[in-house]
Order: structure tokens, then C-alpha cells, then sequence
């Protein structure tokens, strides 16, 4: 289906708004059980492929079918009516009680409509367990059919595997590495499902997210179901971003102390789910569902299309989307004004001065702040200072002239969590201040001050496109200018003189490089100068040097080398060694020491640089006649 086409039946749809849509557009996919394994494995198709593959893994034919039936009888889900209704009545509440749920209905509208002559995939991003019975609930008060879930086998324990089986959760093996029957298997039912017509939901980031922003997407189930398109499809199939955004959460505790080294994941069972349900009884805010710019999958994927997309590519596009809807909550903005000012506690006008900037350039942008709207006030920062005191992240003293705030000792990465929410927003306007900065010593004139500045910001962007899903360099270019333009109307005639660049970052309403930037370099950094330390000698177990990346960092936090405790986090070590595979830093080579002390020297710059943003933030601050932030 093309683009065209999904505006298409947009447009149409006060036609059909009020009209129910089919459950699929073929019955087989309400069969039970082992007649859909029986269908599968039936298929000639099927039968050829594992005549194949037994040649090749040295199996028998029996061998290959016994293990294709045992492997399909795992994956392949039902819908029953009982147990949907415990999944929605039993199971859900257990999860969601802790919020208010705020969806776009003018969206879900347009998906009704949609769903009925294409296969629509939901592709939500992972913060909390709660999210797919959230977005179950969603659906289910809508005319949209139930979705087929793809999980972890993880949550396969009883009670909890019976049901969700049973409720349509498709429970795949967190690890299934070389089982080539147990893959063509998975490829073989995402085409059975294909061809079935019924919707599908999953979570490409493979996990709940450590740090609150999205995480690198996992190409492997969405590489099969393009695979899967290819050979069994009787509807167009139409991805749908999906951004779930929280106020606050209450698993984000053990999140981070896992994160950070300092706890082990907490395996899932009865006790565990007990201990969660009581957890979840407390209400803690808002959640909101918000669903991106739909993108047909059939059209991206065509051979004869203008510009076929690889999944990679697709996989990054529906990602962007996500950000483009995710909301900026007052928990994000909050949290990124206390993170920057370094166990400083601030007043609340002081907190309103700082937060005020930020939404009129929010609006300037045209993000999506309209529920933050009350932050405008005294009493709307106040009520979101005082929802993460309640919570513990932040402390409040009440003593003295007037209430301050702070974030609370060893809270450092739960606030983050909150602020990296919304940091999506703010990189391209702090890549152009770090720029600013790099650039500050070319002379009046130079003619090279573009191709400076455009190298610059090119390099910071790969540096953190591990961290970022940054558009490709022709748009990135474009959004640059934007934000140029944000910054000074004027800002390509003053640009030419050094002493204009540092006075267009003193006279801004804000300053953000450091207060986004600073965790993730910080925590590269880490990472860089161990890797110098073991010369040019290969580093072969990734876990053990992420472990001795925790322990160095810690010390580092102790004796202040390090501002942001928040840098101490496996998931930004993780992408940092990404970083460094992508460079050919792990393995021994010829220059392998010198290219890491060539990167490691870099971050150290950058590093500089955000602390000088961060020098001229607390000048201008301190000379402000409005009464601003003395950070």
C-alpha cells in the first residue's frame, strides 16, 4: 500500500468511523492450536525447506520434522475468550493501576479504519511491563482487532504463560543462536500470520529501556517478517510507531540499580509478578499513548519501488517517527533542569526560570508539549517537583526562606531516566553549541568557518549515532540551519566573527550541551581510556571490560574526574563499544593504539567543550538582571 493511499483512507474516514472491522481477512487464523501447526508444517513449501535443511544440519527427515513441530508448538498463539478475559480483567489491572491512560482517539479512529484491508503492525516502544497491557486495553476499547504480541518466553512461567499464550502473546526464545529449524519456524508462522491478515505488535528494542530514550532497534524478527511478505501476503502491511511515554515508573528503581551494577535482574515468576501487582497498586501519573506517521512496510520493502528500503533503514525511519510524537512531560523537564546544576538545590522560581525557555522554544518548534502546558506556572512546576519528591527523586527542604529542591543522593539515574525521555529534542541544538565553541578560535574571515563547522557537527553526530537516530546528512544538514536560525535570525552573518559565536551562545535563553551531552560523553569517555590503557591488544570478553568500565567509574565519580553519576550505565557502555567496533578498536591491528588515543583524545575535547558551555551558562546566569539561575 502507498503512502498516497494510507492519506487516502485517512481522508475517508468520517465514512467509516462508527463501523467494526473484522476480526481477519481469513478464518484460519481462528483455529485452534495444533490445526495451525498442522497447516504450517503441511505446506509444501514448508516440507522442502526442512528436507533442506536437515541435508545441511545433518539431521533425519524425522529429526528435522520432530523439532519444527516442537518449536512451532511453542511460538504458535490462540485467542479464547476466557483467557483474553483474564488477560484483560486479571492480568491487565495488576499491570496499569498506577496510571491514567492518555491516548490520541483521533488516531486509533484512523487506525479502525485502516485495519480493515491492511495487516497493521504496532511497533511500541518498551519502558515498562505494563506496556502491552496497556496497549491491549487501548485496542480492545476500540474496533480493532485483538493483536498478536510478540514476547520473551520470559514471561512463560505459569500462570502468567497459560494465559498470555492463550491471549494471543507469541513467547519467543530470548536466545535461539544457531537452531536454523527454530528460525525457519519463526519466519514460517510470521508468514502463516501474514497471510491470516490478523495485526501484530512488537517491541524492537528487545528489551525495557536502562536509560529512558529509545534503544538500537533489533533487526532480526522485523528482517523475518519482511521475509515473510515476500512469499505469503494478502494485505498491504502498514508499521504503526507507537511512543508510550510515563510520567513516572515504578520499576525504574530496579532498572537502575541493575544499570549501574548493583543488582542482579530479578528473574520472572509468581513472586516476582506478587511483588510487582503490589507495586503497581499505587498511582504514580499519566501514561501517554501516542501513534506516529504510519509507514507501509509492502511499499518500503518493493523491489520496483523508487527507493526500496533495507530493514535497517525502515527499522531507524520507525524509530524517528516515535520521537517525533513522544511528548515532553514535566518530569523530563524538571529533571533536566536539577541534572545540570550538580547537587545544587534551586527554589522554584529559580527551577520556572530555567524550565521557561525551554518550553517557548518547545512551541517555537511545534513539539508536542501539550502536556506540559501547566508548567507555565509556579503551581504546575511545583506540582511536578513535588510528584518526584513523593517518589524519591527528588528531596525538598522546607526549612529555610522558601522550599528548594534537589535531586536526592544516589536518585542521580532515575532522574535521568526522566530527562533522557525528552533529550531527543535538544541534540541538534547541542551539537551546534559544542560547534560554536570548536569553532571559536578560526579567525574573523575565514572562508573555511562553513566547512569547520559543518566537520564538526558531522563528527559529534558520529560519535553519538549509537546513542541518536539522527536524519541522513542532507536532512541533518537542513535541521541544522533550523536550528541555527532558532538560536539568532542573524545567524549565518555573525557566524563569520569569533567573538559574534561565543556572543550568540551568552545572549540565548538557555544553554543545553551540557545539561544532555555531558552522561553520554562522559561515560565514552570511560570506555576510550580503558581501551587506550590495554594498548593494542584485543578486548574479547565485552562483559568483563563493561564490568571494569562500572568499577573505574565509580571510582572516577568519587574523586569528581566524572560530574554525572548518571555515566556510570551498562546500556551507554554497551553503545560506546558499538562505537568502537564500528571504528575497528576492539581487535589487534597495526595502529590499533594510536586510532584509540586518537578517539579517546577527541571525547576529551568534547568533554571540554560541554564544560565551557556549561562556564558560560553559569556567567550569563550569574549576570542575569532577571533574577536567573546563579548555577
Amino acid at each position: 500500500m502507498k503512502e498516497k493511499d494510507i492519506e487516502q483512507d485517512e481522508r475517508d474516514l468520517s465514512q467509516h468511523a462508527g463501523k467494526q472491522v473484522s476480526e481477519a481477512s481469513d478464518s484460519s487464523i481462528t483455529m485452534g492450536k495444533k490445526a495451525i501447526v498442522s497447516k504450517i508444517l503441511g505446506s509444501s513449501r514448508v516440507q522442502n525447506a526442512l528436507r533442506e535443511l536437515a541435508v545441511k544440519e545433518g539431521l533425519s527427515q524425522s529429526e528435522a520434522h520432530s523439532r519444527a513441530r516442537r518449536s512451532l508448538q511453542s511460538l504458535v498463539a490462540v485467542q479464547k475468550p476466557l483467557f483474553t478475559t483474564l488477560f484483560d480483567r486479571v492480568l491487565a489491572p495488576m499491570h496499569t493501576n498506577a496510571w491514567t491512560v492518555d491516548v490520541d482517539q483521533e488516531s486509533l479512529r484512523r487506525l479502525e479504519v485502516l485495519s480493515r484491508d491492511n495487516m497493521l503492525v504496532f511497533l511500541p516502544t518498551h519502558r515498562s511491563y505494563a506496556d502491552p497491557f496497556i496497549l491491549t486495553q487501548l485496542i480492545s476499547s476500540s474496533a480493532l482487532p485483538r493483536n498478536y504480541i510478540l514476547g520473551g518466553d520470559n514471561i512463560g512461567f505459569w500462570p502468567m504463560g497459560s494465559v498470555v499464550r492463550r491471549s494471543g502473546a507469541i513467547l519467543i526464545r530470548r536466545s535461539f543462536g544457531d537452531d536454523r529449524v527454530y528460525k525457519l519456524m519463526i519466519k514460517e508462522y510470521l508468514a502463516y500470520l501474514a497471510r491470516s491478515g490478523g495485526n501484530l505488535e512488537w517491541y524492537m528494542e528487545g528489551g525495557r529501556s536502562r536509560t529512558g530514550k529509545l534503544r538500537p532497534p533489533m533487526y532480526g524478527l522485523l528482517r523475518y517478517l519482511g521475509q515473510a511478505l515476500s512469499v505469503e501476503s494478502r494485505k498491504s502491511v502498514i508499521l504503526v510507531p507507537v511512543a508510550i511515554t510515563y510520567d513516572q515508573l515504578h520499576e525504574i528503581w530496579g532498572m537502575a540499580a541493575e544499570e549501574a551494577g548493583n543488582a542482579k535482574k530479578a528473574k520472572e515468576g509468581l513472586p516476582w509478578l506478587a511483588n510487582y501487582a503490589r507495586m503497581q497498586s499505587k498511582w504514580i501519573g499519566t501514561a501517554y499513548v501516542r501513534f506516529g506517521e504510519l509507514m507501509s512496510l509492502t511499499e518500503a520493502m518493493h523491489p520496483d519501488s523508487k527507493n526500496p528500503s533495507t530493514i535497517e533503514k525502515v527499522a531507524i525511519e520507525v524509530f524517528q517517527r516515535i520521537n517525533k510524537v513522544t511528548p515532553v512531560t514535566g518530569p523530563a523537564l524538571a529533571t533536566l533542569a536539577l541534572l545540570a546544576v550538580r547537587n545544587r538545590a534551586l527554589t522554584l522560581p529559580e527551577i520556572t526560570h530555567l524550565v521557561s525557555p525551554l518550553l517557548d522554544y518547545a512551541r517555537r518548534r511545534a513539539l508536542p508539549t501539550e502536556v506540559v502546558d501547566e508548567l507555565d506556572n509556579h503551581s504546575g512546576i511545583e506540582d511536578a517537583l513535588s510528584s518526584l519528591a513523593k517518589a524519591d527523586v527528588l528531596d525538598c527542604y522546607k526549612g529555610g526562606l522558601e522550599p528548594i529542591y534537589n535531586i536526592r543522593a544516589g536518585s542521580h539515574n532515575i532522574a535521568a531516566y526522566y530527562r533522557n525521555s525528552a533529550i531527543h529534542w535538544f541534540i541538534n541544538r547541542a551539537i551546534l553549541e559544542v560547534t560554536l565553541l570548536h569553532t571559536s578560535h578560526i579567525n574573523n574571515g575565514d572562508e573555511n568557518i562553513f566547512d569547520q563547522g559543518w566537520d564538526d557537527a558531522h563528527a559529534l553526530r558520529d560519535v553519538l549515532k549509537f546513542e541518536f537516530f539522527f536524519s541522513e546528512k542532507n536532512k541533518f544538514k537542513e535541521e541544522m540551519r533550523e536550528e541555527a536560525l532558532i538560536l539568532d535570525a542573524d545567524f549565518f552573518a555573525k557566524v563569520q566573527r569569533a567573538e559574534e559565536r561565543r556572543n550568540m551562545l551568552y545572549q540565548a535563553p538557555f544553554l543545553m550541551a551540557h545539561r544532555v551531552l555531558m552522561p553520554f560523553m562522559e561515560a565514552y569517555v570511560i570506555v576510550a581510556e580503558l581501551m587506550a590503557s590495554k594498548g593494542g591488544g584485543t578486548i574479547s570478553d565485552e562483559s568483563l571490560f563493561i564490568a571494569e568500565c562500572l568499577s573505574v567509574g565509580r571510582q572516577w565519580v568519587l574523586q569528581y574526574k566524572i560530574r554525572s553519576p548518571e555515566s556510570l550505565s551498562q546500556e551507554l557502555f554497551k553503545n560506546a563499544l558499538k562505537l568502537a567496533k564500528n571504528r575497528d578498536l576492539l581487535e589487534q591491528r597495526l595502529g590499533l593504539h594510536e586510532d584509540r588515543l586518537a578517539l579517546k583524545d577527541y571525547l576529551h575535547s568534547v568533554v571540554a567543550a560541554l564544560a565551557n558551555v556549561e562556564s558560560l551558562d553559569l556567567e550569563r546566569c550569574a549576570n542575569s538582571q532577571e533574577g536567573g539561575v546563579n548555577e
